[in-house]
């Protein structure tokens, strides 16, 4: 993949909360394990998430960047596994909506919104254009995306959800990350980066997330 990263200014206003829908049945574990990847995939009606913060969780359900969350520090410490499951045409829309449900049920998740001023990334192609290729077979439940420190990989993914990630904590941008490529559809891809505060080691290693993209 090839992207350049250029920096904006801009207020964020959190949108008015959708109709609540609800998982028809959903589990929710302690992740004890030590494993800084995190996993979420869709099967039809079936969400699945893996050693997830529940501040990731609540990205996701609000379509959120890091830099627009704040609360106590548990909330990226704790790690939690979740199997929730709907109709089984619900698309990725529906489960961040009944991904909101849940977290009020099972966390008592409150909140409050407010407007502020914060530097944020733009995702935009560069120059020369984008180097992404299409998945094999199309995707009807918005395809798999899975990480770990330094890495994330996408399988029929829209690059709206890589902008999405690259604001999440597992990027450690620190900045929430604007699309602006125009790219349409779902692509694969692999992206490698060395995460800041590690040394990177060999010629092979990998750059930092910027020239990663």
């Amino acid at each position: 993949m090839r992207f350049s990263i250029a920096m904006l200014f801009c207020g964020v206003l959190l949108a008015q909360d959708a109709e609540p829908l609800a998982f028809d049945v959903a589990s929710v574990k302690p992740n004890q394990s030590g494993d800084g990847g995190t996993h979420i995939s869709h099967d039809g009606g079936t969400l699945m998430i893996t050693n997830a913060t529940l501040k990731y969780c609540i990205l996701r359900a609000y379509s959120l960047a890091d830099a627009q969350v704040a609360g106590p520090a548990w909330l990226d410490s704790e790690r939690y596994d979740i199997m929730a499951k709907a109709a089984a045409d619900a698309d990725n829309d529906q489960h961040r909506l009944r991904l909101r449900t849940l977290l009020a049920e099972r966390f008592h998740l409150t909140f409050h919104r407010e407007t502020k001023e914060i530097p944020v990334y733009a995702l935009v192609v560069a120059k020369d254009g984008p180097k992404l290729k299409k998945p094999e077979s199309a995707s009807s439940d918005g395809g798999n995306m899975a990480s770990s420190p330094g890495r994330v990989t996408g399988t029929g993914v829209s690059i709206d959800r890589l902008a999405a990630f690259l604001g999440e904590p597992r990027a450690a941008l620190g900045r929430m990350v604007v699309y602006q490529t125009g790219l349409a559809g779902a692509y694969s891809f692999t992206l490698n980066w060395t995460p800041d505060g590690v040394n990177p080691s060999g010629r092979d290693a990998a750059p930092p997330i910027p020239a990663a993209l």
